[in-house]
């Protein structure tokens, strides 16, 4: 039967309370603005007296004053929901709320963390320059509005040459000069490496290198010489270029080396050559003419001379000539006496056999202009007295050279080493040993010094120095000069040996490093006066956000820079007054919903009571918190420093936290509960490790790597960088010592995040706008890089666990929730890989060449999985509107 307009509908109000377990939000309101209405009127219709009040017209002023009830009604009814909503921990949404829920447990909301930062100090001077601690640093942040600052716990000490500086890998072992070479490095003049010598030999393009060979053997004390020896050959090089590279004096020359030879090779910078007096003389010459016959004589001219011994002089034909004296031909005059003259040639012993090769060095004792004769044919020389002959070797006796391929070479320098250049390593590093440039003292100060390398990319890594370069080291090399040191390292370099490299280096060193915590120092300040007559006496800083600092051996972790004096004495802080004797000069911080800190006293049962007394509590503090990231400016010093040049920030600041949002609380308020404040099952490390700021999800779980037990605890912290890691590490193991049994490891890794791809048809009622309900899907999928992202949703981190995967019915079940929303499908829906991506940045993914459809979708234990709007395909399709005479 239809009731068409004549049934009597049930009234609105009030509405029944029903919300069953597990919702995100409650439903406490028993009616709205219309039911309220509705009701009143239906009262007024049902009043007896008021049958013939007929009107109901908002233009009366009875019925005006009724709907006004309404609206009143409809204001107490959505506060009164929004109470009740606040008043359980699941479905509170303002922070305040679940601060005074977790404080009833006993918990309370972590506050803000200051973060720590590493600076590099640029100073000027000749000496060290000594840092005050608590030396401060102001730098911009980015992402941040305000400045950070961050002052140092320690004095340091800065030295001007560690400012900022390269390391070199070691170079290989010493290589033969082979045939092929186009370059050789100037290892030593006379015997010196020094680079200062090296340097001044000044060798320019065009200059002539001639390469020695051994001539040892035709010395006195040269020993027996074998039939068939023969001396290596001797080479001359033209200079095109050199190149001063650190250390090194490379020598690049024209053409390639014919001749290969052993790893070091002698060789001398060589002027002038000269041909030896009568090399030119006729090859005849006409002799006496005969009285009898008038024929003149026709001789043959001799152009051998011995080389160990004299030569015999003819009168009118050859001028006689010392065994160590040579004939230049022409005059020379500005041959220097105690100057090195090089000869070279080729020598034959007897008559029978070959030449070979000669090439001599000789000292020049002393020179004169001269005449002589070579074939009859006379002229001027200049005679060159050497300080030995040219052969002096017994077992060379007898040995003669044609004059005419003598050649005598000018030297302009001292006696030069060169060697192959020795080429450095590729690939990974496998030990711990780079090289320092520069002085001993400066190498010296190195150690024991905490390096931070710093590569182009931005990579950073800290390493300390842990040799030491002392006398031992000097052997061979002064302290003035520079010189390479090896220094070894506490870890191998985390990248390749090209980038260390000598001429194109990409990893820069600082030496001067400050590390420091963020907080500035406030003047000491008057709290208030103390009263014995009050109980848990309570003042608020003046300013804030009081600094908060994470150290692992407090409990809990996190201790704010507070000191509190009264009457000159510093009291201590306790995390809470419960436990705390009558007389025990003790405190606690709390802090209120606007972030500012307050410090209360004992009531004389638990905590000490304030002693009377004017202006007698006094605090020291540090205001700041929650920097972290990469410097947006440049850094500034808080006060002055004589010799600073400037400051640099190489790497972002890490482990500053936000105060712990709701979400955070509402998680690891229970658990820490439940855990009872000891360790003992897995839950117990999952609750301790939410409870340290900056940590937003974790997971623990047994291990038995090689049969040994351990705690393997994955946390996902709200900056992700490795230092937060070592920060709770260090923290866990100080709460595992105090709170725990003690007897299994713990071992801390980072979480990651698994990025997914997402394409996605979404069917919408022709009354909504697309644009609206993408935003709305957004905020449902909880779609990270939206800028408005908060969170939550189906892939919102607050939403999401280590190691839960997901469903694509649960995807489409979000979208389809939505109203307006008719239908969803999924084309696509996969994990990504990150292939070679730094880290888990979004940005560094690119989106799927392949796309393929997945049913559901598992997760690491070391991960959660996450959607950003860099990988979702969202397509709103608009319902065309149906119904009678539509076209």
């Amino acid at each position: 039967m239809s009731c068409g307009n004549d049934c009597e509908r049930p009234d609105r109000f009030p509405a029944t309370i029903h919300n069953r377990p597990g919702l995100p939000r409650i439903d406490y309101r028993i009616g709205d603005y219309a039911s309220f209405r509705e009701h009143l009127l239906r009262q007024l219709d049902l009043a007896g007296p008021l049958q013939e009040w007929s009107h109901r017209g908002a233009d009366d002023p009875a019925i005006a004053l009724l709907e006004g009830t309404a609206l009143v009604a409809e204001v107490i009814a959505f506060y009164q929901s929004l109470y009740a909503n606040e008043a359980f921990l699941r479905t509170a949404a303002w922070r305040d709320s679940v601060s005074r829920l977790v404080q009833l447990t006993g918990y309370r909301l972590a506050p803000g963390i200051g973060g720590e930062a590493t600076f590099a100090l640029l100073v000027t001077g000749s000496g060290p320059v000594t840092v005050p601690a608590g030396f401060g640093v102001r730098v911009p942040l980015e992402g941040q509005d305000q400045a950070a600052v961050f002052e140092s716990r320690e004095e340091s000490i800065a030295f001007p040459a560690q400012n900022a500086f390269r390391l070199h890998p070691p170079r290989g072992g010493p290589q033969p000069v082979a045939a092929g070479l186009t370059e050789l490095e100037l290892a030593a003049v006379d015997g010196e490496r020094r680079l200062d010598l090296r340097q001044a030999q000044g060798l320019r393009a065009g200059d002539r290198l001639l390469l020695l060979p051994d001539d040892h053997r035709f010395d006195a004390d040269g020993g027996a010489v074998s039939p068939g020896w023969q001396q290596a050959p001797a080479e001359i090089l033209i200079v095109r270029e050199t190149e001063n590279l650190l250390d090194r004096v490379i020598v690049r020359f024209d053409g390639a080396l014919v001749v290969p030879r052993g790893t070091r090779v002698r060789a001398r910078l060589i002027g002038r050559s000269f041909r030896h007096f009568g090399h030119s003389a006729p090859a005849r010459f006409g002799g006496e003419v005969d009285p009898l016959t008038g024929i003149q004589s026709i001789g043959r001219t001799r152009y051998r001379r011995p080389l160990d011994t004299d030569l015999a002089g003819e009168a009118g034909l050859y001028s006689g000539l010392a065994a160590d004296r040579m004939l230049l031909d022409g005059e020379v005059d500005d041959l220097p006496a105690g100057a090195d003259l090089i000869c070279q040639g080729r020598y034959r012993r007897g008559h029978g056999g070959g030449t070979r090769r000669l090439t001599v060095t000789r000292r020049i004792r002393s020179w004169r202009l001269d005449s002589a004769l070579w074939g009859g044919t006379g002229g001027s020389c200049t005679v060159i007295e050497l300080d030995r002959p040219l052969i002096a070797n017994p077992s060379l006796a007898g040995a003669v050279a044609d004059l005419r391929q003598l050649l005598f070479h000018e030297t302009l320098g001292p006696e030069l080493i060169l060697e192959a250049p020795r080429r450095q390593a590729s690939g990974a590093f496998t030990g711990v040993e780079l090289h320092y440039f520069g002085r001993y003292r400066d190498a010296r100060d190195l150690s024991g010094r905490e390096l931070m390398l710093r590569h182009d990319d931005g990579r950073l890594q800290t390493v300390t120095v842990t040799s030491r370069v002392g006398p031992a080291e000097l052997a061979g090399r002064d302290r003035e000069n520079d010189w390479m040191w090896p220094l070894q390292l506490s870890e191998p370099p985390l990248f390749e040996r090209e980038a260390f490299d000598e001429r194109a280096p990409r990893v820069m060193v600082y030496g001067n490093l400050l590390h420091a915590e963020q907080g500035e120092s406030q003047p000491e300040v008057v709290l208030g006066s103390g009263d014995a007559r009050q109980a848990f006496q309570t003042f608020a800083l003046p300013r804030g956000p009081l600094t908060w600092l994470l150290r692992p051996e407090a409990t809990p972790a996190q201790v704010p820079e507070l000191t509190v004096y009264v009457d000159g004495l510093a009291w201590q802080q306790v995390e809470v007054l419960y436990g705390q004797g009558p007389r025990a000069r003790v405190y606690v911080v709390r802090e209120d919903d606007d972030g500012n800190s307050h410090v209360q006293f004992g009531d004389g049962v638990t905590g000490a009571r304030l002693p009377s007394g004017r202006n007698n509590v006094v605090a020291v503090y540090r205001t700041g918190s929650g920097a972290r990231g990469a410097a947006a400016g440049k850094a500034s010093p808080t006060a002055g420093l004589a010799q600073l040049q400037r400051i640099e920030m190489p790497g972002p600041a890490v482990g500053g936290g936000d105060p712990e949002t709701a979400d955070q609380a509402r998680q690891a308020a229970p658990q820490r509960l439940q855990s009872l404040d000891r360790l003992v099952g897995l839950s117990d490390y999952e609750a301790e490790a939410l409870a340290l700021p900056g940590v937003n999800k974790a997971r623990a779980e047994w291990l038995a790597p090689s049969g040994v037990p351990l705690v393997r605890i994955t946390v996902l912290t709200a900056g992700g960088d490795p230092a937060d890691i070592v920060r709770v590490q260090q923290s866990l193991d100080g709460y595992n010592r105090c709170r725990g049994a003690a007897r299994y490891p713990i071992r801390v890794r980072p979480g990651r995040r698994r990025w997914l791809y997402l394409s996605l048809h979404v069917g919408h009622d022709a009354a909504y706008r697309s644009d609206d309900l993408v935003r709305e899907l957004h905020a449902i999928l909880g779609v990270a890089g939206t800028g408005t992202d908060t969170g939550r949703g189906l892939f919102g981190e607050a939403s999401r666990q280590l190691g839960q995967g997901v469903h694509l019915s649960q995807v489409l079940a979000a979208a389809q929730g939505l109203e307006g929303v008719t239908w969803a499908r999924a084309d696509a829906f996969q994990a990504l890989d990150p292939g070679t991506a730094a880290g888990d940045d979004p940005l560094a993914i690119g989106p799927p060449a392949a796309p393929r459809r997945m049913a559901a979708i598992g997760c690491p234990g070391d991960a959660i999985l996450a959607l950003h709007l860099r990988h979702l395909v969202l397509l709103p399709v608009r319902e065309a509107a149906t119904g009678e005479c539509t076209t």
